[in-house]
């Protein structure tokens, strides 16, 4: 395991009233814009259900809801009780009533039935097993359903790329990530119908694929 991701939830219990100022800092205070794209990107059938790993405080939440009118269900699932605290004060104060948040590890969330489209927003790379984590997310979707995720993954096309890497690296010291390029490599080997999209000038990249059928 990485040094960064040495972690445990006392880290992030800690780190959970500051995790949303964080976040602002870290993403060059473009985090919002980043939980407004990829709450537009969520593509599922009225009905549908969602489900996000590592939601952390429930960040992203507002503008799923703003953006994706349609489903029945959301769930949050995340290993910090102090994370999931906050998610579910949000929750109380603004009334979701179709988003629960769980703390547990994701690794033991079993839903009764497969989730429609499952994210991972500025999760993955802090996760231990980044392959461990996509195969979780993809058990747990149906066939054909979506997989979106928003993280910090070097790009080496553009010339631009090797000075975006170097803040990647930078920031991955912060706050106890991993960024690897192998992430994507394995997610061509595991889903289908992979499209990209660089934001913040590469410092991001929005991933959205489907389960393989």
């Amino acid at each position: 395991m990485d040094i960064r991701q040495r972690s445990n939830k006392k880290k992030y219990d800690l780190a959970a009233s500051v995790y949303d100022t964080i976040a602002y800092l870290m993403s060059l205070g473009q985090a919002k814009r980043l939980y407004r794209t990829i709450a537009e990107r969520i593509d599922i059938p009225k009905g549908g259900t969602i489900v996000e790993l590592g939601c952390g405080p429930a960040s992203v939440t507002p503008s799923i809801l703003s953006h994706t009118k349609d489903f029945s269900q959301m769930t949050g699932i995340d290993f910090s009780c102090a994370m999931i605290d906050i998610a579910n004060q949000k929750k109380r104060q603004r009334r979701w009533e179709n988003v629960e948040f769980l703390c547990m590890d994701m690794y033991d969330y079993s839903p009764d039935e497969k989730a429609d489209s499952v994210l991972f927003c500025l999760a993955l790379t802090a996760m231990p097993d980044y392959q461990k984590a996509i195969d979780k997310a993809l058990d747990i979707l149906k066939p054909g359903g979506q997989l979106l995720i928003i993280d910090s993954i070097p790009l080496h096309t553009k010339w631009y790329h090797v000075f975006t890497n170097l803040y990647i690296t930078f920031k991955s010291l912060i706050v106890g990530a991993k960024p690897v390029g192998k992430i994507m490599e394995y997610l061509g080997t595991k889903t289908s119908r992979m499209q990209t999209e660089e934001m913040v000038g590469g410092v991001y990249l929005l991933v959205d694929a489907r389960k393989k059928m």
